[in-house]
């Protein structure tokens, strides 16, 4: 049977604990009601439990009593975890998660077990306690972004975005993103069609749009005083404004001078005002680019930028790819390996088993895209991982350049080019940099793969370490000339 815990914390908003245990048994019996017996299955085979640090009944933001099920060490396996929002302090931030250090080492221990983690709203800062947010997208209500960010600079904060799953972590934005974890949660463990059943009786919530309407039924005041309010205030009134926007526009809207926007800037973030705004629009076509399917010429726009040539050029600039690559990067970053390419585009996946046998090989394995725009890697093998010592993340959606570093200037790299071009395979030695900086050769095979009806669909690329072999030629070429000499 599926497990899914509600975590009771002292200080939590009572809404969304009470919440999460409705909404979980009002979808059981929806999803019993609604799928006969016969093929439920797994889809209605799920029971929630909540439980708090040591069984005890914890007490809420408001400090009503709610009692719990049992403590957090007798769950011994469960599927997912979910942490409800926090009540705000007077200052309107999330409290201090180091009070909750021993929760936060158990969550850390249920995800390495394969749970699912959720975090609601403030509820992500355990999260990032736990260590579960480094190096993952992320969101978290809007008014505790900056906060966010500020507590752990290692995670990849996306501002309005509503939900994001990465690697078994889901974290949600909004006064109700309790719904929207609880009803992912059953869709991820559950099935779609429970999602859905289960979806048509919630409502939820979201992030200010861009150019929303002011006087909001619900949008905090962000509390916390100095240059964190003023930077966050900065931050929603680039995300609601449109293309023409420009430096004197933000000055004036924070009812300051230019002079002093650039000072409190560079104090707050070390950026000029045009940086600062170009920074926040592209972060915003992140999160486009990773929930729109839209063509990047539209989201350059909803983005705010003025044309699309500009998007590309300042999206390179700080995200280091181009919007399409970083779209695949962004969508293999939360699937398992073996979903991150496949035969035949869009319409069959390369089996499990067959990423198991390329892990086992002794060269790296790699696949770049040409169809996506400056043919970005979207599967490398882990021994490519290894020769390189780059991570996943940091190597799906861009091209494979990027091992050159500043090197560019090698003969090898030309006849490559021209190969690729023609689509024709070729085999050359490349002087590489592994992550650390450390330099090695890379005898590169790159090899195009067709379709039956000879539609070019990935370059395939095999690369053999052959540092040892190029240091032992030299070694024995220079012997030879010393010899030589001497002679």
């Amino acid at each position: 049977m599926i497990k899914i815990v509600i975590a009771g914390l002292d200080g939590c908003l009572g809404s969304a604990f009470l919440g999460l245990s409705d909404l979980f048994a009002l979808a059981h019996k929806a999803i019993i009601a609604a799928i006969p017996p016969s093929e439920a299955g797994s889809a209605a085979d799920f029971c929630l439990v909540t439980a708090s640090a040591d069984g005890r009944p914890i007490r809420d933001g408001s400090g009503a009593t709610l009692e719990v099920e049992t403590s957090f060490e007798e769950i011994g396996v469960c599927d997912a975890v979910i942490v409800p929002s926090f009540a705000p302090g007077p200052d309107g931030k999330a409290p201090d998660m180091s009070a909750f250090a021993a929760a936060a080492a158990w969550l850390r221990r249920h995800h390495s077990r394969g749970a699912l983690i959720g975090g609601c709203g403030s509820g992500v800062f355990l999260l990032g306690e736990a260590g579960l947010l480094e190096g993952r997208r992320c969101t978290t209500s809007w008014w505790h972004h900056e906060d966010l960010k500020k507590r752990y600079p290692r995670a990849d904060t996306a501002w309005g975005a509503r939900l994001i799953d990465d690697r078994r972590v889901v974290t949600a934005a909004g006064p109700l993103s309790w719904i929207d974890v609880g009803l992912h949660v059953i869709r991820t463990l559950c099935g779609q069609e429970a999602g859905r059943i289960a979806a048509d009786f919630t409502l939820g919530e979201t992030a200010p749009a861009k150019g929303a309407a002011k006087g909001a039924a619900y949008t905090p005041n962000v509390l916390s005083g100095g240059v964190d309010a003023f930077l966050a205030e900065a931050e929603r009134i680039v995300r609601q404004s449109d293309a023409a926007f420009n430096a004197q526009d933000l000055a004036r809207a924070l009812s300051t001078s230019e002079r002093t926007l650039h000072r409190k800037l560079k104090q707050a973030c070390d950026e000029s005002p045009k940086t600062f705004i170009d920074r926040i629009r592209v972060e915003t076509a992140r999160t486009l680019l990773e929930t729109s399917a839209k063509p990047v010429k539209e989201l350059a726009a909803s983005a705010g930028f003025i044309d699309e040539a500009s998007f590309r050029r300042a999206f390179r600039r700080y995200a280091g790819m181009a919007p399409s690559a970083y779209r695949v990067w962004a969508k293999a970053k939360s699937q398992d390996k073996a979903q991150m390419f496949s035969v035949r585009k869009d319409s069959e996946i390369i089996p499990e088993i067959l990423t198991t046998i390329l892990d086992t090989c002794v060269n790296g394995v790699t696949l770049a895209d040409p169809d996506i725009e400056d043919a970005p890697i979207v599967y490398a093998n882990k021994r490519f991982e290894d020769i390189t010592g780059y991570q996943p993340e940091e190597i799906i959606g861009r091209n494979c350049r990027f091992l050159q570093g500043d090197d560019r200037d090698q003969e090898s790299l030309r006849r490559l080019r021209e190969a690729i071009k023609n689509r024709q395979p070729i085999e050359v030695t490349l002087r590489n940099y592994r992550k650390d900086g450390e330099l090695f050769y890379n005898k590169l095979n790159i090899t195009p793969l067709f379709d039956a009806q000879g539609k070019l669909i990935y370059f395939l690329g095999v690369q053999y370490d052959v540092s040892n072999q190029v240091r032992a030629e030299t070694e024995i070429g220079d012997l030879k000339a010393k010899l030589q000499a001497i002679a």
